[in-house]
């Protein structure tokens, strides 16, 4: 199962569809990679996210190729 296969398995667990682009919203993609939402959201208000992200509105959202190269690429 590649990481990305895993991605789109855990988010269907999670009952989280992703938008067109692969877009996840920022709850979601702090549970799959281990951070509570809260200190998530703080991070990236504080300029300090560990990924880059897309904004829709007043909310964020994180492509899943995004994630699968923080998953998988070590700094």
């Amino acid at each position: 199962m590649s990481i990305e296969e895993e991605i789109y398995t855990r988010l269907q667990q999670m009952d989280v569809v992703p938008l067109l682009g692969g877009l996840v919203p920022e709850n979601a993609t702090a549970k799959l990679l281990g951070y509570t939402p809260s200190y998530f959201r703080q991070m990236a208000s504080a300029g300090q996210s560990p990924l880059s992200y897309v904004r829709r509105g007043n909310r964020r959202f994180y492509k899943i190729a995004d994630i699968s190269k923080f998953v998988t690429e070590t700094a």
